[in-house]
């Protein structure tokens, strides 16, 4: 029996930096998506090849220890969980995405959904998504630490989500097939953990003038659901803008972010921003898929990575 699953990667539209002190934020479903396929194998071992990083770990039926690549390694907790719950079987599992690896789109939950997915359904378990979505996260916490759960969160479910101080909901989106989004990378490593204590920092300084700019974030979160919901896509691209300014403000933009979201912005995009931690990274604009292809060549102009996706609305797809 061959079982494969494939879930999806994720941008921040709104919201990121504002959710640390309980704003809300919404996260989007991309159509990149991580795909994986577990075979039969006659060893006693679950091997797991990973083609995108040429990377394997083995991981022995019985004692469950763990040799090879230090990439994959989350996947042993997955393992993990599901002893406790069914007899593991031997597997032979293969890895392919097209999400980009330490790009803010959620590679990392991608894979611990689909693998979730695709390995518990190959041992006879038939988990819902709410159980897969549970078991990632704890994938998710050797990644990151202390993960918020939006990530596994769109992985499982796809589409949009809302989250606010830990609490999730779906959002109802409309015309989503007359827009794409397009993400180009400053190629600049930033460190999550380092902007959040800059902004924070910040906050503590001047928490009489902070508090304010949060509270405009959250106007723009309550005003995006509406229009997410109507399709209004010029006016998301506008609340892009808007939110933008505010992550400016607060100091996590750079000259190279502001030349991309500008470039953007000339080519016809109807809104572009930072997505994620900021001071350095990515950058997402919003445009009607017929000037998308415009827009990407502008971009990679200045930008060595640019990717065009749609916005996906299955989350985890499980075939047999």
């Amino acid at each position: 029996m061959v079982i494969e699953a494939s879930a999806p990667g994720k941008v921040i539209l709104f919201g990121e930096h504002f959710v640390v002190k309980g704003k809300p934020a919404i996260a989007l479903a991309l159509d990149l998506r991580v795909n994986v396929r577990v075979d039969s194998s006659n060893t006693n071992t679950i091997t797991i090849y990973s083609h995108n990083t040429n990377s394997k770990l083995e991981i022995e039926l019985g004692s469950l220890k763990t040799s090879g690549s230090e990439n994959l390694v989350q996947l042993h907790k997955i393992v993990e969980v599901l002893s406790s719950k069914a007899k593991l079987k031997p597997a032979y599992i293969e890895i392919n995405s097209n999400i980009p690896i330490a790009a803010g789109l959620g590679s990392s939950a991608s894979l611990a959904v689909a693998f979730t997915a695709a390995y518990s359904k190959f041992i006879g378990l038939e988990l819902t998504r709410e159980e897969i979505s549970r078991i990632a996260f704890e994938a998710e916490k050797i990644v990151h630490g202390k993960p918020s759960g939006i990530d596994n969160t769109i992985a499982t479910y796809g589409g949009a989500i809302l989250y606010k101080a830990g609490e999730f909901s779906r959002i109802k989106l409309s015309d989503i097939q007359s827009v794409s989004l397009i993400i180009a990378d400053t190629g600049i490593t930033r460190s999550t953990r380092k902007a959040v204590l800059r902004v924070l920092e910040l906050y503590n300084k001047y928490p009489e003038i902070l508090s304010l700019i949060y509270d405009a974030a959250e106007r723009i979160v309550v005003r995006a659901l509406g229009a997410l919901e109507n399709g209004s896509w010029p006016i998301v691209g506008e609340l892009m803008n808007l939110n933008h300014g505010l992550l400016s403000t607060i100091g996590v933009s750079t000259l190279e972010l502001e030349e991309l979201v500008f470039t953007a912005r000339r080519a016809g995009a109807l809104g572009a921003k930072i997505t994620g931690a900021g001071m350095g990274g990515s950058i997402i604009a919003l445009a009607y898929s017929a000037n998308s292809s415009r827009i990407a060549g502008a971009l990679r102009e200045k930008s060595k990575r640019v990717i065009v996706a749609g916005i996906d609305s299955r989350g985890l797809v499980i075939r047999s």
